[in-house]
């Protein structure tokens, strides 16, 4: 899930989960691709929290950072949240129904800095390029160990989830130069927010299965179930 801006899908996040309340409860890996509130307003993730915890009692939260948890503001999320595993640009192991799984978090990249972003985040270009060397080097050098790969990232590392945007502003939402990372680098799956319009959610990119998991662009929850043969079955489909 990402996307909810707390409070403004609040209602609707904590609807989705009473939906599927079997499958909450039997989740181990909750995933959370970015901006979970809005504004940055830190207080607003508790009820998340807590709705969260109420239909998943048993999974470990793991997130990424969004445009709207605010860089500035990073720090407080994390004090605030330490039920919550936040990457920021680094990975976690976990071992879930046997299976070893990495997840690399990252806020991701895209290919234009906005002009917000140029005027307030001082040398955003090479930002984005060490981010995407780091992420590069990190997800290789996982597969190699044998994981299990998922990348978690709020801004897409592909165009081809941003179907149903605008292409005018496809290289704000997402990322052709992350998508050359997939294409090296073959984690088994790649999880994404930010792109609310989109008509198509899940994509192929080589060995990648892409999944945009956008409250507004999907109005329910995905499911994912890794299988022992690497196999990935999304509900619902």
């Amino acid at each position: 899930m990402s996307d909810v801006h707390s409070p403004r899908y609040l209602m609707e996040y904590i609807a989705r989960l009473s939906e599927s309340k079997q499958l909450c409860a039997d989740t181990q890996l909750v995933l959370w691709a970015g901006d979970m509130v809005d504004k940055g307003r830190v207080n607003a993730l508790r009820p998340v929290v807590q709705a969260t915890r109420r239909f998943c009692p048993q999974a470990h939260i793991v997130a990424a950072f969004g445009n709207e948890e605010y860089m500035d503001r990073e720090h407080s999320f994390v004090e605030h949240y330490p039920e919550v595993e936040w990457l920021n640009d680094r990975y976690i192991t976990l071992e879930v129904s046997g299976l070893r799984v990495a997840v690399y978090g990252s806020r991701g990249v895209i290919d234009k800095p906005t002009t917000w972003q140029q005027k307030h985040i001082p040398g955003i270009r090479i930002i984005y390029a060490k981010r995407l060397q780091r992420m590069r080097e990190t997800l290789d050098r996982l597969r190699q160990e044998g994981y299990i790969v998922v990348l978690l990232t709020h801004y897409a590392p592909t165009y081809a989830t941003l179907e149903g945007e605008d292409p005018k502003i496809w290289a704000y939402l997402g990322s052709r130069h992350a998508e050359k990372v997939l294409l090296e680098t073959k984690p088994r799956l790649a999880v994404h927010g930010h792109a609310h319009h989109s008509k198509r959610t899940r994509a192929r990119v080589g060995e990648t299965l892409v999944v945009n998991v956008a409250l507004p662009a999907n109005h329910k929850l995905t499911f994912i179930d890794i299988r022992e043969d690497g196999s990935i079955t999304l509900s619902p489909e």
